[in-house]
């Protein structure tokens, strides 16, 4: 879909049970799902991209009699690299599966990866509405971290980079990797699409929408 510029990514801890995980310990925060905002305080300072791939299964031509009578219909394995100027250090780690030592603040590799969501939201060129990207399930990994020294003119800064991989999620028809929404289109209902792709979350409900002030969800 055409869209304009990264309004915010958010994140949760997806649990066995399929639920979001809904405790500022065990999971990412007590609504379940976690605001990449561009709060210092919070330990965020927003997102530069989000990079979106894989949103198609690459057809395959279907040969017959000397001729191509069908192309194959695989399904999409989008995975998304993620750009951010800074994502809250201890939400990082967990979305990574890493576990924190007997040093607090000082975290190790865990054994798994945890199962996370992800959906992005953008703007519509034509509406002004926001543009919904969800992922019910996957996996976030980090590559890599390349530290440069500071010189005498210029201050380098490195990105938090990451690449969530999504994985069919059972919330979805089909079990597909991806839910894509339009809020302008009518009856909409940005509550009901957080309820779809992160079962049991409360940061956006029928009343209120604690991402946007005095603002109602179904708006």
């Amino acid at each position: 879909m055409a869209n304009i510029g990264l309004k915010r990514i958010y994140f949760w801890l997806v649990g066995p049970d399929g639920q979001v995980i809904k405790d500022a310990d065990k999971g990412l925060s007590t609504d379940g799902v976690y605001v990449v905002d561009t709060n210092p305080g919070n330990g965020n300072l927003g997102t530069k991209t989000a990079n979106i791939t894989g949103l198609s299964g690459t057809p395959a031509k279907i040969p017959g009699n000397d001729t191509i009578v069908d192309v194959s219909n695989p399904p999409s394995a989008p995975s998304v690299a993620i750009d951010a100027n800074a994502i809250n250090f201890a939400v990082k780690q967990k979305l990574l599966g890493r576990v924190e030592t007997s040093v607090k603040g000082a975290y190790t590799d865990g054994t798994t990866l945890p199962d996370a969501g992800l959906i992005i939201e953008s703007t519509s060129p034509t509406s002004g509405k926001s543009i919904f990207y969800g992922f019910g399930r996957g996996k976030v990994t980090e590559a890599s971290q390349n530290i440069q020294t500071n010189t005498d003119t210029a201050e380098t800064r490195e990105d938090d980079n990451l690449v969530f991989t999504s994985l069919g999620f059972s919330g979805f028809p089909g079990e597909a990797a991806i839910a894509v929404a339009d809020s302008s289109v009518s009856d909409f209902a940005k509550s009901a699409y957080f309820d779809m792709c992160a079962p049991g979350q409360t940061l956006v409900t029928s009343t209120l929408d604690k991402t946007v002030a005095n603002t109602s969800a179904s708006k």
